[in-house]
């Protein structure tokens, strides 16, 4: 990468984003934003609970703004069939299946680093840069994606899906700084949204996931409610779609028993909610799914350290590859509600190694 090389700079809107194709410009880099049309925003109307989210027709503006006042081309890019095709139904279907989906994984697999790549290719451009906080570097072997330099604001599990082809193509240049300092940039940038807040939660649902399968009308008919057990076998009560439930939940569960009870297990095949005492969420191995590497797979089992939730801690374990694109999981201690479909991403030291999705375990 040389100054004057052409980069795509994905832009949500955001600071972080924002900053990044900033930087990129005064660093002498052809800048090319584009951002994401990937859902139909006037959704939900002015609704309170859709503040606070990324890619809202806002969001647009402040991207289309900083691209003006920094002196760079902005582009929307419509990729809502393909959001839809890869990160909406599959999200849809995951909490059908009885699992715990992870749609902003999805997103960065399919359209941040597959679809942007393409369009780069279409615009002639050599990158494509984000504002993620995490860190690529090179060597005589190949491509490494590692952790940010900011352990608050480390992305690298939602990156994991990463090979070579794609990380020899895309740009971190955040990767080296903290949150607060990439505020103040945007203040020494004079950049209007310096002060303007995270987005949060999941950009396409309004308010909650299982009113948004419901008043879509993605929620299965249904002739009654299903029972709620406890692993004992005891029914204590009943449910109106086990998509209303997830692997170690304890609000909202709607049943009356002498000790805190937590959802352990979604069952949409019997139409039944397992649920039982906090140490019965705790396991020891599991299988994934769709498992990919950023570098040359392993030949045989990988010791390394496993997360199996975006906010949650690398514990030790050890990675067993079956085939098919699955592998064995197995922790040294067990670790607490490990969710079907959620990542569980593969750390040497401070580097990715790959990742897969969490199946459904067999009771």
């Amino acid at each position: 990468m040389k100054e004057g090389d052409r980069v795509l700079a994905a832009m949500s809107g955001g600071i972080d984003s924002s900053v990044m194709a900033a930087l990129l410009h005064r660093a002498g880099f052809d800048v090319v934003g584009v951002s994401m049309q990937l859902f139909d925003k006037t959704r939900g109307g002015t609704r309170p609970e859709t503040e606070g989210k990324c890619c809202t027709l806002d969001d647009f503006q402040d991207a289309r703004r900083v691209a003006f006042q920094t002196g760079f081309p902005h582009y929307v890019l419509d990729l809502e069939g393909p959001f839809k095709a890869t990160v909406i139904d599959p999200f849809v279907q995951g909490y059908l299946a009885g699992e715990t989906p992870s749609p902003c994984i999805r997103c960065n697999q399919h359209l941040k680093f597959r679809a942007l790549l393409d369009a780069a290719s279409d615009l002639d451009c050599a990158f494509v840069a984000t504002g993620h906080y995490a860190r690529i570097t090179r060597d005589g072997w190949g491509y490494h994606l590692l952790k940010a330099s900011d352990p608050l604001k480390d992305q690298s599990y939602f990156l994991f899906t990463h090979d070579q082809a794609t990380l020899a193509r895309t740009l971190f240049p955040l990767a080296g700084f903290a949150k607060v300092e990439v505020r103040q940039l945007a203040r020494d940038l004079d950049l209007h949204l310096a002060e303007k807040a995270e987005s949060q939660e999941i950009c396409f649902i309004p308010e909650r996931y299982d009113r948004y399968i419901e008043e879509e009308g993605l929620a299965p008919a249904r002739s009654g409610d299903g029972p709620i057990r406890h692993l004992d076998g005891r029914v204590l009560g009943t449910h109106g779609g086990t998509w209303r439930f997830t692997v170690g939940q304890r609000k909202g569960i709607g049943v009356a028993f002498a000790a805190p009870l937590f959802v352990v297990r979604v069952d949409p095949a019997t139409d039944t909610v397992w649920v039982g005492e906090e140490d019965r969420l705790l396991e020891t191995g599991f299988t994934v799914r769709e498992v990919s590497w950023c570098g040359e797979a392993p030949a045989g089992s990988l010791a390394c350290r496993v997360r199996i939730r975006s906010r949650g801690k690398e514990a030790e374990a050890v990675v067993h590859p079956l085939g098919g694109g699955r592998a064995r999981v197995r922790f040294l201690e067990p670790q607490r509600a490990i969710a079907p479909g959620q990542a569980a991403v593969f750390y040497v030291a401070d580097e990715v190694a790959g990742g897969g999705w969490i199946e459904p375990q067999a009771m």
